[in-house]
């Protein structure tokens, strides 16, 4: 049986190579690439790695005429959904980069059509794929934590300086947001996947401190989960190049439990390690204990953990009884809780996050 063939379209973002490099681990064939911007260079600016592939501007034409098995999309996030559309249509699965779309609106009319079509689609939420993260999902689970009381995230980052700030994915016209829709949706999604515990509202405080943008370069937001519990997540463009600062935190009265899931510098050749703390009897004779995890020097986008949830996405395409590990009904609620982070920047209010009632009820 031949490998499923790929049309890669978008080629001017900052996670091409990497999931290129990924691509080239699974057991993918790419045929086909797509970039629209006529300013990008199809033929220079990026290495395929084949020079058997076709070469196009129009996404559309892409999928008329190659009728890939998979399209891979790492588009703007205003011209994603479109693409998302136009390949469910024609019963073409579909790989996507996060968030898959500016506001919860302009993605919410593509869930019918899923819905009604053939086609597999999958969100790149693939920090759900890391060892570390289906652990703390276990464990929650299993009520390790007890009454939950607080959860805390951090995701800071090299300074804007250090970045290609002419990219559209600072211009809030095709981004919508900036750090918080770029980064901080990393740990907006992993918490309450971990905890099965939606974000029911949100109080937000954005800066705008780089004048060669229009998008936020920092945040602070304060959240709460429909259990009640409170959360807070700070992310910034604040350090030196290179450089990342990530920190989870979980706390009940029962347990808690600290992870660094980034490192100090971006790469997943080395080790990580989560420090879990219990008031449980059992736990009385070594109250804190600690689990690491042994990084194998795999290339693409989230190392080796990152290919096990693209395996999962290729395993869904497969079988009925496989779901894909991220589908667009994360993708919106993602984008809900960043409506309400957006709305409540402008208001200075505390938002509702729209469609937590019904998730709430929905994990019952």
């Amino acid at each position: 049986m031949s490998e499923p063939t790929v049309g890669y379209i978008g080629l001017n973002h900052h996670h091409t190579e990497p999931y290129l490099e990924s691509i080239d681990e699974l057991p993918l064939t790419i045929t086909a690439v797509c970039e629209p911007d006529p300013a990008f260079d199809l033929e220079e600016g990026i290495d395929i790695g084949s020079d058997d592939v076709s070469m196009y501007r129009d996404p559309e034409t892409l999928l008329d005429d190659e009728s890939p098995d998979i399209v891979w999309i790492t588009l703007s996030n205003r011209d994603t959904p479109a693409v998302i559309e136009a390949a469910v249509k024609r019963g073409i699965d579909v790989y996507t980069e996060k968030p898959a779309a500016r506001t919860a609106k302009d993605l919410l009319p593509l869930l019918d059509t899923v819905e009604n079509e053939s086609a597999t689609v999958c969100v790149s939420y693939t920090w759900r794929g890391h060892p570390a993260s289906q652990e703390l999902q276990s464990r929650a689970a299993t009520d390790f934590f007890g009454d939950l009381r607080a959860v805390d995230a951090r995701f800071l980052a090299s300074q804007l300086a250090y970045r290609d700030d002419d990219h559209y994915l600072f211009d809030s016209a095709a981004s919508r947001g900036g750090i918080v829709q770029w980064l901080g949706i990393h740990w907006i999604d992993l918490l309450p996947w971990i905890l099965e515990d939606p974000i029911a509202r949100v109080n937000a405080s954005l800066t705008y401190e780089t004048p060669t943008v229009d998008v936020e370069d920092g945040a602070a937001l304060q959240f709460e989960l429909a259990s009640g519990a409170i959360g807070t997540l700070q992310c910034g463009y604040y350090l030196r190049e290179g450089r990342y600062d990530t920190e989870l935190s979980i706390t009940g009265v029962d347990g808690r439990v600290s992870w660094d899931p980034m490192g100090d510098y971006f790469g997943f050749e080395d080790e990580t390690t989560v420090e879990f703390e219990s008031t449980r009897e059992e736990y009385s004779s070594t109250p804190r204990r600690y689990l690491t995890y042994d990084y194998a020097p795999i290339p693409g986008y989230g190392g080796g953990y990152g290919l096990d949830f693209m395996k999962q996405f290729l395993d869904a395409r497969d079988s009925n009884d496989v779901q894909v590990p991220a589908d667009l009904r994360d993708a919106v609620t993602v984008l809900e809780v960043l409506d309400a982070v957006y709305e409540s920047q402008k208001t200075g209010n505390w938002v509702d996050v729209e469609g937590s009632t019904r998730k709430t009820e929905m994990t019952l």
